[in-house]
């Protein structure tokens, strides 16, 4: 009996001493991988605040830069210029202030903050930056200035025949920055934004105190350092922590966000107490789990990387999202006045090509303004079956042009992958990106082959079914690992400055993962590089017949002729744009009349009746939607057709619903076709 009662008491703690084991060693890799997760997502986090910080930035450099190529600077009309300045300043509310510095003599020339008067000494707070642009001969971040009065500064140089004559800077208030630091910052935590010099441009904690004195020792030895990482430190506070910090190449601001210590300390001791457990236990039972800690640990890592890319192209498609409606306008008023032009110039050879040459750079930055839109998914991509033979014979001379003729290009389509679903402009844009990556990758020349074929193996992330690969091979000169790791990512390029924007890649991996598929690099340093498209293949019911040819139209249905008596009210906010519409509409033979808010439109509606009304979708105070309904109270029936230059497509349709729409940029003819045709559906 005693034999038997020890037997179950060995038999008991042989089957405890797995699970004590199990738990132990659970413990360990649970904890360390805990503070592995910390560490990386405050990595993250400082990384897409930087990538911010920069947005930011390059934005404020944008609009000073316009000021560059004034008349009145070019001339030394002063007075002129200084008047411009300030309107500069009026419509950038962040801006405190404008200076412009001569380069030649290192004076100050003006200060928004003084009237203007006879030169000054430069600025201890210039001077640094003047030498960098003497340098570079480029527009610059620069640093923060001391209290009193902070304000981070950007430069941009004026150039004349080749000689750097002066630099304008602007000083921005550091509550700008500050906002964004505290949109990526958790609450209550402690985070900093931090410019060249060690300088405090943004902080959580004491921002009115500490803008603009030095950070502490720990956060500019870490800067000097290194462009990323982790260190501890203390704070002016007193507060002990952990800081991931991330520095940007481009403008060498840093962002540091901090984690408490004990989030970092406590996971790593406890681990070392579950590992002194967990050796006690069976050997064989701790090598079963470690080989599934791991697994785990690797799916938590390509989650992880999932989450960053995601978050990395959120933050891309905030910014972009922010300015597409303003710079929409801007290319409505750009092209339509100058078809305006170009259609009042007839007799005018050189001017009417001077208006061609415009339009069509006009005309690329709206599809640079698409491109940038594709990858941020703020545009919906309109997916449909595509016949990649159509595809491939219409631009295989446009690739021939882009790539030059030291490469030779070489295409080849299997007959049973010859339509996917997919964007055929998106599509055919994103195979113009591939092959002039390609063509800059073979400076000596080479082959490029595009193909498509049926695939073999198919992503595992993918829907069940069919695949098409589209493959974009080249001979040149390969990726590092590291590179084809962050190729797709917004902005990262290897190309020069001025010579890529880093949007190519990502552009294309958008255009793939909106259609359905996916996309894989394979490149080796003197290799070359295959970069692989996986879209999916278009069913049989999808697949449009050949197209035959179109019956003559009859004359009877050509559109009806203007009425003279037609009267278009035009509601935008935008003064050029709106003077524009008017301006076309009034040729067209219509009777005009314009406002720029929706108020003073339903006065104007109480009266007199209108035929149609034409409104911005995007205006402060009343949107063109809710003045849409306001207007078909007061007169039933009235006709309505909604411009717009917003950057989300899905949340403008949810609003208006099945009502037309025209896109921002267009010219007149576009214009004066999409007012016939709402006209004429009205009175059908």
């Amino acid at each position: 009996m005693r034999f038997f009662r020890r037997s179950l008491i060995t038999l008991g703690v042989a089957a405890t001493l797995p699970t004590v084991v199990f738990i132990a060693v659970g413990a360990f890799y649970f904890l360390r991988a805990e503070r592995a997760r910390v560490e990386t997502d405050t990595l993250g986090r400082s990384e897409i605040a930087t990538m911010l910080v920069d947005g930011r930035l390059r934005r404020d450099l944008a609009a000073l830069n316009v000021l560059t190529s004034s008349v009145d600077l070019a001339r030394g009309n002063m007075p002129e210029f200084y008047s411009r300045v300030r309107r500069v300043q009026a419509a950038n509310p962040a801006w405190r202030t404008i200076v412009l510095i001569d380069a030649l003599g290192a004076k100050e020339l003006f200060d928004l903050r003084r009237p203007m008067g006879e030169p000054r000494a430069l600025d201890g707070v210039h001077a640094p930056a003047l030498a960098e642009i003497r340098l570079s001969q480029a527009p610059i971040a620069g640093s923060i200035s001391p209290p009193p009065e902070a304000l981070a500064w950007v430069y941009a140089p004026v150039s004349s025949d080749g000689e750097l004559r002066y630099v304008l800077g602007a000083g921005i208030e550091p509550q700008a920055f500050q906002e964004l630091l505290t949109a990526v910052a958790e609450a209550g935590t402690t985070a900093a934004i931090v410019d060249p010099r060690g300088s405090f441009v943004a902080r959580t904690l004491n921002f009115e105190t500490r803008v603009g004195t030095p950070a502490t020792e720990f956060v500019r030895k870490a800067i000097s350092e290194g462009d990323s990482g982790l260190y501890p430190g203390t704070t002016y506070e007193g507060l002990k922590n952990y800081t991931a910090f991330h520095t940007s190449s481009w403008s060498q601001w840093s962002a540091h966000l901090a984690v408490a210590s004990t989030a970092i300390d406590a996971p790593t001791a406890w681990s070392f107490v579950a590992a002194a457990s967990a050796a006690t236990g069976a050997l064989i039972l701790g090598g079963a789990l470690v080989l599934l800690m791991l697994r785990d640990m690797a799916e938590r890592r390509r989650a992880e990387e999932t989450l960053r890319q995601s978050q990395k192209m959120e933050a891309v498609g905030q910014l972009t999202g922010g300015i597409a409606h303003d710079f929409n306008n801007l290319l409505t008023a750009v092209i339509g006045n100058l078809d305006l032009i170009r259609n009042k110039v007839h007799d005018n050879e050189r001017l009417r090509r001077l208006a061609d040459n415009a339009l069509e750079a006009s005309r690329r930055g709206a599809k640079l303004a698409s491109q940038l839109l594709a990858f941020s998914r703020s545009q919906r991509m309109e997916v449909g079956s595509v016949d990649l033979q159509q595809l491939f014979n219409g631009m295989s001379g446009l690739l021939t042009q882009s790539v030059g003729p030291s490469v030779e290009v070489r295409m080849s389509l299997d007959p049973d992958a010859r339509w996917v679903m997919s964007d055929a402009n998106q599509l055919e844009l994103a195979l113009l990106n591939l092959a002039v990556n390609a063509r800059d990758a073979m400076p000596a020349g080479g082959k490029l082959i595009i193909s498509a074929r049926r695939a073999d193996v198919v992503d595992r992330h993918l829907a069940n079914g069919d695949y098409v690969q589209l493959s974009v091979t080249d001979t040149g000169v390969g990726m590092t690992e590291e590179v084809r790791v962050r190729a797709v990512e917004p902005f990262f390029t290897t190309k020069p400055v001025g010579q890529g924007t880093g949007l190519g890649l990502s552009q294309v991996y958008a255009v793939a993962r909106e259609s359905g598929g996916s996309l894989h690099i394979d490149s080796e340093p003197q290799q070359g590089t295959t970069v692989r498209l996986l879209l999916p293949l278009a069913p049989a019911d999808a697949v449009e017949p050949e197209p035959v040819s179109a019956a003559p139209v009859a004359a009877d249905s050509a559109p009806e002729p203007v009425k003279k008596s037609t009267s278009v009210l035009v509601v935008d906010d935008d003064r050029l744009v709106r003077r524009f519409m008017t301006e076309s509409l009034r040729s067209l033979g219509y009777e005009v009349r314009d406002t720029d808010n929706g108020i003073d439109a339903l006065v104007l509606l109480d009266a007199q009746r209108c035929d149609l009304l034409l409104a911005d979708f995007a205006m402060p105070g009343m949107n063109g939607a809710e003045l849409a309904k306001a207007a078909q109270m007061k007169q039933p029936g009235m006709p309505v057709l909604i411009v717009s230059g917003y950057a989300d497509s899905a949340a403008v349709e949810a609003v208006l619903g099945t009502a037309r729409q025209l896109r921002k940029p267009f010219d007149m003819a576009e214009l004066g076709a999409a007012v016939a045709e709402v006209l004429q559906s009205s009175r059908s």
